[in-house]
Protein backbone atom coordinates (compact mmCIF):
# COMPACT_ATOMS: atom_id res chain seq x y z
CA UNK A 1 0.00 0.00 0.00
CA UNK A 2 1.20 3.23 -0.90
CA UNK A 3 -0.71 4.98 2.36
CA UNK A 4 0.46 4.90 5.71
CA UNK A 5 -0.57 6.27 9.06
CA UNK A 6 2.45 8.69 8.58
CA UNK A 7 1.68 12.47 10.09
CA UNK A 8 2.28 15.64 9.56
CA UNK A 9 4.90 15.57 12.32
CA UNK A 10 6.94 12.92 10.52
CA UNK A 11 6.35 14.47 6.85
CA UNK A 12 7.28 12.12 3.74
CA UNK A 13 10.05 12.66 1.56
CA UNK A 14 10.51 15.24 -0.72
CA UNK A 15 9.81 15.62 -4.23
CA UNK A 16 12.21 15.30 -7.10
CA UNK A 17 12.99 17.63 -10.25
CA UNK A 18 11.02 14.77 -11.98
CA UNK A 19 7.83 14.99 -9.92
CA UNK A 20 7.47 18.21 -9.09
CA UNK A 21 7.20 19.04 -12.94
CA UNK A 22 4.19 16.55 -13.18
CA UNK A 23 2.47 18.48 -10.18
CA UNK A 24 3.09 22.01 -12.11
CA UNK A 25 1.72 20.44 -15.63
CA UNK A 26 -1.03 19.06 -13.83
CA UNK A 27 -1.92 22.12 -11.88
CA UNK A 28 -1.27 24.21 -15.18
CA UNK A 29 -3.60 21.53 -17.09
CA UNK A 30 -6.70 21.97 -14.39
CA UNK A 31 -6.56 25.41 -13.49
CA UNK A 32 -4.46 27.20 -16.08
CA UNK A 33 -2.25 28.33 -13.35
CA UNK A 34 1.45 28.09 -14.38
CA UNK A 35 4.24 27.82 -11.43
CA UNK A 36 7.14 30.00 -12.05
CA UNK A 37 10.34 29.36 -10.41
CA UNK A 38 10.15 31.35 -7.11
CA UNK A 39 6.58 29.45 -6.31
CA UNK A 40 8.46 25.83 -6.52
CA UNK A 41 9.80 25.89 -3.67
CA UNK A 42 6.08 26.56 -1.56
CA UNK A 43 4.49 24.16 -3.73
CA UNK A 44 6.80 21.46 -3.06
CA UNK A 45 6.35 22.00 0.65
CA UNK A 46 2.80 22.15 0.71
CA UNK A 47 1.88 19.11 -1.13
CA UNK A 48 4.72 17.49 1.04
CA UNK A 49 3.15 18.61 3.91
CA UNK A 50 -0.47 17.27 2.88
CA UNK A 51 0.52 14.07 1.60
CA UNK A 52 1.69 13.69 5.07
CA UNK A 53 -1.06 14.92 6.83
CA UNK A 54 -3.49 12.23 4.32
CA UNK A 55 -1.19 9.41 5.08
CA UNK A 56 0.92 9.37 1.65
CA UNK A 57 4.42 8.11 1.50
CA UNK A 58 4.97 7.73 -2.38
CA UNK A 59 4.48 10.57 -4.12
CA UNK A 60 4.62 8.59 -7.35
CA UNK A 61 1.39 6.98 -6.21
CA UNK A 62 -0.25 9.79 -4.54
CA UNK A 63 0.42 11.85 -7.59
CA UNK A 64 -1.94 8.98 -9.43
CA UNK A 65 -4.57 8.93 -6.93
CA UNK A 66 -5.73 11.68 -8.20
CA UNK A 67 -6.85 10.24 -10.98
CA UNK A 68 -9.18 7.98 -9.35
CA UNK A 69 -13.14 8.24 -9.25
CA UNK A 70 -12.02 9.25 -4.72
CA UNK A 71 -9.75 11.67 -6.13
CA UNK A 72 -11.55 14.35 -6.74
CA UNK A 73 -12.17 15.09 -3.17
CA UNK A 74 -8.36 15.25 -2.56
CA UNK A 75 -7.66 17.47 -5.68
CA UNK A 76 -9.85 19.95 -4.01
CA UNK A 77 -8.11 20.45 -0.61
CA UNK A 78 -4.52 20.30 -2.00
CA UNK A 79 -5.96 22.77 -4.41
CA UNK A 80 -7.10 25.00 -1.59
CA UNK A 81 -3.03 24.90 -0.19
CA UNK A 82 -1.55 25.47 -3.76
CA UNK A 83 -3.51 28.49 -4.92
CA UNK A 84 -2.21 31.74 -4.22
CA UNK A 85 -5.07 33.79 -2.22
CA UNK A 86 -3.66 37.13 -1.48
CA UNK A 87 -6.32 40.04 -2.08
CA UNK A 88 -7.27 43.08 0.34
CA UNK A 89 -9.76 45.73 0.53
CA UNK A 90 -9.85 48.28 -2.47
CA UNK A 91 -6.38 47.05 -3.33
CA UNK A 92 -6.15 49.14 -6.47
CA UNK A 93 -7.55 52.64 -5.51
CA UNK A 94 -7.73 54.35 -8.68
CA UNK A 95 -9.63 50.90 -10.64
CA UNK A 96 -12.40 51.67 -7.54
CA UNK A 97 -12.84 54.88 -8.38
CA UNK A 98 -13.38 54.24 -11.54
CA UNK A 99 -15.98 51.16 -10.80
CA UNK A 100 -17.67 53.97 -8.61
CA UNK A 101 -17.73 56.91 -11.41
CA UNK A 102 -18.97 54.73 -13.96
CA UNK A 103 -21.77 53.26 -11.81
CA UNK A 104 -23.08 56.42 -11.10
CA UNK A 105 -23.16 57.39 -14.59
CA UNK A 106 -24.95 54.13 -15.26
CA UNK A 107 -27.30 54.60 -12.77
CA UNK A 108 -28.75 57.65 -14.03
CA UNK A 109 -30.38 56.20 -16.50
CA UNK A 110 -31.61 52.77 -15.52
CA UNK A 111 -34.35 50.16 -16.31
CA UNK A 112 -32.49 46.74 -15.00
CA UNK A 113 -30.39 46.03 -12.17
CA UNK A 114 -26.74 46.36 -12.85
CA UNK A 115 -24.57 43.15 -12.80
CA UNK A 116 -20.91 43.17 -11.70
CA UNK A 117 -18.66 39.96 -11.21
CA UNK A 118 -15.47 39.30 -9.28
CA UNK A 119 -13.79 36.98 -10.94
CA UNK A 120 -11.15 35.23 -9.20
CA UNK A 121 -12.66 36.83 -5.83
CA UNK A 122 -10.26 34.61 -3.70
CA UNK A 123 -11.96 35.48 -0.09
CA UNK A 124 -14.13 38.03 -0.83
CA UNK A 125 -12.24 41.38 -0.22
CA UNK A 126 -12.58 42.61 -3.81
CA UNK A 127 -16.21 41.44 -4.01
CA UNK A 128 -17.42 43.23 -1.09
CA UNK A 129 -15.04 46.27 -2.40
CA UNK A 130 -17.36 46.37 -5.74
CA UNK A 131 -20.27 46.08 -3.70
CA UNK A 132 -19.47 49.28 -1.92
CA UNK A 133 -18.04 51.04 -5.09
CA UNK A 134 -22.04 50.27 -6.88
CA UNK A 135 -23.67 51.44 -3.64
CA UNK A 136 -21.31 54.35 -3.73
CA UNK A 137 -22.24 55.22 -7.60
CA UNK A 138 -25.89 55.08 -6.85
CA UNK A 139 -24.77 57.15 -4.24
CA UNK A 140 -23.43 59.90 -6.46
CA UNK A 141 -26.23 59.61 -8.77
CA UNK A 142 -29.25 60.20 -5.82
CA UNK A 143 -30.43 56.79 -6.84
CA UNK A 144 -31.73 54.09 -4.64
CA UNK A 145 -29.39 51.36 -5.58
CA UNK A 146 -30.13 48.56 -7.90
CA UNK A 147 -26.83 45.99 -8.43
CA UNK A 148 -26.05 42.78 -7.79
CA UNK A 149 -22.10 41.51 -7.85
CA UNK A 150 -21.43 37.98 -8.75
CA UNK A 151 -18.06 36.36 -7.01
CA UNK A 152 -16.60 33.65 -8.12
CA UNK A 153 -13.10 31.60 -6.97
CA UNK A 154 -11.92 27.97 -8.03
CA UNK A 155 -11.08 27.57 -3.91
CA UNK A 156 -14.14 26.48 -2.02
CA UNK A 157 -11.50 27.15 0.98
CA UNK A 158 -11.32 31.07 0.07
CA UNK A 159 -14.88 31.31 -0.66
CA UNK A 160 -15.92 29.44 2.56
CA UNK A 161 -14.03 32.66 4.50
CA UNK A 162 -15.84 34.85 1.68
CA UNK A 163 -19.31 34.00 2.88
CA UNK A 164 -18.69 34.06 6.13
CA UNK A 165 -17.56 38.16 5.47
CA UNK A 166 -15.66 38.61 8.92
CA UNK A 167 -12.06 39.59 8.30
CA UNK A 168 -9.26 40.62 10.44
CA UNK A 169 -9.37 44.48 11.65
CA UNK A 170 -6.06 45.57 11.63
CA UNK A 171 -5.75 44.38 7.60
CA UNK A 172 -8.42 46.19 6.07
CA UNK A 173 -6.70 49.75 7.32
CA UNK A 174 -7.87 51.63 4.49
CA UNK A 175 -12.37 50.78 5.80
CA UNK A 176 -12.58 53.64 8.80
CA UNK A 177 -14.50 55.78 6.01
CA UNK A 178 -17.36 52.46 5.34
CA UNK A 179 -17.58 51.65 8.87
CA UNK A 180 -20.28 51.72 10.23
CA UNK A 181 -22.02 51.99 6.55
CA UNK A 182 -21.00 48.57 5.40
CA UNK A 183 -18.60 47.29 7.73
CA UNK A 184 -18.99 47.20 11.52
CA UNK A 185 -16.75 45.97 14.41
CA UNK A 186 -17.11 42.11 15.04
CA UNK A 187 -15.12 41.26 18.31
CA UNK A 188 -11.63 42.27 18.88
CA UNK A 189 -9.56 43.39 16.24
CA UNK A 190 -12.10 41.81 13.40
CA UNK A 191 -14.63 44.05 11.00
CA UNK A 192 -17.35 42.10 9.46
CA UNK A 193 -19.68 42.85 6.49
CA UNK A 194 -22.76 44.72 7.22
CA UNK A 195 -26.08 42.32 5.99
CA UNK A 196 -27.28 44.72 3.97
CA UNK A 197 -24.17 44.39 1.59
CA UNK A 198 -23.94 40.89 2.12
CA UNK A 199 -27.22 40.33 -0.02
CA UNK A 200 -25.96 42.15 -2.93
CA UNK A 201 -23.08 39.50 -3.29
CA UNK A 202 -23.09 35.57 -4.32
CA UNK A 203 -20.40 33.63 -4.13
CA UNK A 204 -19.74 30.68 -6.67
CA UNK A 205 -17.21 28.23 -7.60
CA UNK A 206 -16.24 28.30 -10.73
CA UNK A 207 -12.82 27.08 -12.72
CA UNK A 208 -11.88 30.05 -15.28
CA UNK A 209 -10.85 27.66 -17.56
CA UNK A 210 -14.30 26.01 -17.57
CA UNK A 211 -16.43 28.93 -19.38
CA UNK A 212 -19.81 29.29 -17.85
CA UNK A 213 -21.99 30.11 -20.56
CA UNK A 214 -24.99 31.68 -18.31
CA UNK A 215 -22.26 34.98 -17.70
CA UNK A 216 -22.65 35.78 -21.72
CA UNK A 217 -23.68 39.22 -22.73
CA UNK A 218 -25.00 39.57 -18.74
CA UNK A 219 -22.33 41.74 -17.33
CA UNK A 220 -21.89 45.68 -16.80
CA UNK A 221 -18.68 45.63 -15.00
CA UNK A 222 -15.88 42.87 -14.93
CA UNK A 223 -13.16 43.20 -12.26
CA UNK A 224 -10.50 40.55 -12.59
CA UNK A 225 -7.47 42.12 -11.05
CA UNK A 226 -4.44 40.09 -10.02
CA UNK A 227 -5.70 37.07 -11.67
CA UNK A 228 -4.19 36.74 -15.41
CA UNK A 229 -0.79 37.14 -14.05
CA UNK A 230 -0.87 33.91 -13.25
CA UNK A 231 -1.62 32.26 -16.60
CA UNK A 232 0.64 31.85 -19.63
CA UNK A 233 -0.28 34.60 -22.59
CA UNK A 234 -2.35 32.74 -24.76
CA UNK A 235 -4.30 32.12 -22.08
CA UNK A 236 -4.45 35.59 -20.67
CA UNK A 237 -6.09 36.66 -24.35
CA UNK A 238 -8.43 33.20 -24.13
CA UNK A 239 -9.77 34.73 -21.29
CA UNK A 240 -10.18 38.48 -22.09
CA UNK A 241 -12.18 37.23 -25.02
CA UNK A 242 -14.59 35.10 -22.75
CA UNK A 243 -15.14 37.82 -20.52
CA UNK A 244 -15.92 40.14 -23.40
CA UNK A 245 -18.85 37.58 -24.51
CA UNK A 246 -19.87 37.99 -21.22
CA UNK A 247 -19.91 41.77 -21.19
CA UNK A 248 -23.47 43.59 -22.44
CA UNK A 249 -22.28 45.63 -25.00
CA UNK A 250 -20.99 49.12 -23.42
CA UNK A 251 -20.22 46.88 -20.43
CA UNK A 252 -16.46 47.47 -18.90
CA UNK A 253 -13.45 44.87 -18.36
CA UNK A 254 -10.75 45.79 -15.58
CA UNK A 255 -8.09 44.31 -15.12
CA UNK A 256 -4.53 45.23 -13.42
CA UNK A 257 -2.30 47.56 -14.65
CA UNK A 258 0.47 45.71 -17.14
CA UNK A 259 -1.62 42.35 -17.16
CA UNK A 260 -2.03 42.30 -20.50
CA UNK A 261 0.36 44.69 -22.88
CA UNK A 262 0.27 45.56 -26.41
CA UNK A 263 -2.86 43.50 -27.53
CA UNK A 264 -6.14 44.98 -28.08
CA UNK A 265 -8.88 42.08 -27.68
CA UNK A 266 -11.54 42.39 -31.11
CA UNK A 267 -14.64 44.43 -30.42
CA UNK A 268 -13.22 46.32 -27.33
CA UNK A 269 -11.87 49.73 -26.99
CA UNK A 270 -9.57 51.07 -24.27
CA UNK A 271 -10.54 53.98 -22.10
CA UNK A 272 -7.94 56.52 -21.37
CA UNK A 273 -8.23 56.19 -17.62
CA UNK A 274 -4.76 57.66 -15.90
CA UNK A 275 -3.50 54.30 -13.55
CA UNK A 276 -5.92 51.82 -14.42
CA UNK A 277 -6.34 49.25 -17.57
CA UNK A 278 -10.14 49.28 -18.38
CA UNK A 279 -11.39 48.06 -21.83
CA UNK A 280 -15.21 48.69 -23.06
CA UNK A 281 -17.20 46.44 -25.05
CA UNK A 282 -18.27 48.11 -28.39
CA UNK A 283 -22.11 48.79 -28.90
CA UNK A 284 -21.74 47.45 -32.33
CA UNK A 285 -19.32 44.30 -33.48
Amino acid sequence: MAQSTTTAAHPGPALNGRQLRLWQDLLEKRTGVQVVRRQENGIRTQIVRRMAEAGWTDADYYFRSLDTASGAREWGVLLDRLLVKETRFFRHQPSHEFVRQRIASLASDLESPLWLWSAGCASGEEAYSLAVDAAEGFARARREGNYYVVATDISKDALAKARRAVYPGAEPSNLPAFLGRYFYSHGPNQVAVDESLKQRVAFYAQNLLDKDNRYLNQMDVIYCQNVLIYFKAWRRRELINYFRDCLKPGGCLVIGPGEIADWQPPQMVRLDVPGVQVYQKRSQP
